[in-house]
């Protein structure tokens, strides 16, 4: 489980932004290499060339790291979300899809992708809910921003069991993506006939 206060202390905030990058920079390099409970701290330590003692007072346990890592990520994604369905006038389908190339170029560009490999291969459930981009955090956001009027749906409710299914959809096909050997413009062709099916189904003729 997520702890509630899984999150960098306030003296790692302190630091200048360029000693905050380079601490997190060689995590991204540890976390590439290996899966989480495989890493090490003393291999993010000598490559931040910081003392083990410097670490502790930033994070408590290399768990903190990997999830404050992994929040950069998923705080852009869900940015992107929210552009993406006002640039679609809250069409939650066409938002959805841009946001599925968005993630699959972001997971496969070659420095990022062993990274995302290590996640994608070494998924439970904290994993999929710190990745995924509707977190309780926001979720009232995204939803004020779908357009209901398009949908066969007549609450708020059920319109969140909507992006829970969409979201269910696109982490199975990025999770598939690292273990089927299909191109990106295949995965993509594959999410866009599974997301015409959920269309067909919610939308208003």
């Amino acid at each position: 489980m997520l702890r509630e206060d899984q999150m960098p202390r306030p003296t790692f905030f302190k630091l200048s932004q360029e000693k905050q990058n380079k601490v997190m920079k060689a995590a991204f390099q540890e976390f590439s290499r290996v899966a989480l409970s495989d890493a090490s701290i003393a291999n993010i330590i000598k490559a931040a060339a910081i003392p083990r003692g410097s670490f502790y007072q930033y994070f408590k346990d290399k768990e903190d790291i990997f999830y404050h890592l992994l929040d950069i990520h998923s705080q852009d994604i869900k940015k992107q979300l929210i552009i993406f369905l006002n640039d679609h006038q809250g069409d939650v389908i066409d938002a959805f899809i841009d946001l599925y190339c968005y993630i699959l170029d972001k997971i496969k560009n070659s420095l990022n992708e062993k990274f995302f490999q290590n996640i994608f291969l070494n998924l439970n459930y904290d994993l999929e809910r710190k990745f995924t981009p509707n977190l309780e955090d926001d979720l009232n956001e995204v939803i004020n921003l779908i357009d209901i009027n398009k949908l066969n749906i007549i609450s708020k409710l059920q319109l969140i069991y909507v992006v829970d299914i969409i979201e269910a959809i696109l982490f199975r096909n990025l999770t598939q993506s690292y273990k089927r050997s299909l191109s990106i413009e295949k995965n993509i062709e594959i999410f866009k006939r599974e997301m015409s099916l959920i269309k067909k189904g919610i939308y208003k003729k």
